[in-house]
This record gives C-alpha cells, structure tokens and sequence, in this order.
C-alpha cells in the first residue's frame, strides 16, 4: 500500500452539514437566543412562534432572514438553540408573537 492510499483510507469523511429544524428545537422545550453582533442586543424566543413567520426552516438559516431592530447595518446575527436550566428560566423574558400585521402597499400603474 502506497503512502497515498494510506491517506485515502485514514482519512476522516468531510465535514457534512445537516439541517435541525426549529421543530426540533421545539420538540427538545428548548429556546432560540438572538444576539446582535454590533450592538449585542439579545432576544430570546420560543420556536413554534418563529415557525409561524418563517416556517420549518433550518435554525442557522435565520441569522440571513432576521433584522436587528436597533438599526439597519448590524449585518448578521448570532443565533443559537438553547435548554435553560432551572436557574436561567427565573427571571428570563421570552418575546410571544402577538399578531402578524401585513401592510398593504398600493401599486400605480398610468393609462
């Protein structure tokens, strides 16, 4: 066996990414954190409410599809699935989606 071969069959396999679902997250009771990197602003919120504006997507994928409300060019943000333990629930604010309000944007068109 040639040094080459050695390597081919030593060698770990590459790094694969797979999804986790916020349903996952919901299914386990635990919560997503999300920090802005700039201003480190953090909310923390339950899963089922963010499925209902985002749908069943994967949890990394929401730091390109979440804004920070503290202003527009923050870039990313640092998101994270977390179980908090009985001493972190004490005392811990959990943003509730309330409502979904859709704006209606009139569209002219000239004749």
């Amino acid at each position: 066996m040639g040094i080459c071969s050695y390597f081919v069959h030593v060698m770990p396999e590459p790094y694969r990414r797979h999804d986790f679902p916020l349903s996952r997250l919901n299914e386990h009771l635990q919560l997503v954190r999300v920090t802005c990197r700039y201003c480190k602003r953090s909310h923390v919120y339950r899963p089922d409410d963010l499925i209902q504006i985002f749908g069943d997507v994967d949890v990394d994928s929401l730091m390109h599809r979440m804004k920070c409300e503290g202003g527009v060019g923050h870039g990313q943000l640092d998101v994270k699935g977390f179980l908090p333990s009985g001493s972190e629930l004490v005392g811990l604010r959990i943003r509730r989606l309330t409502a979904i309000k859709f704006q209606r944007v009139p569209v002219w068109r000239e004749d």
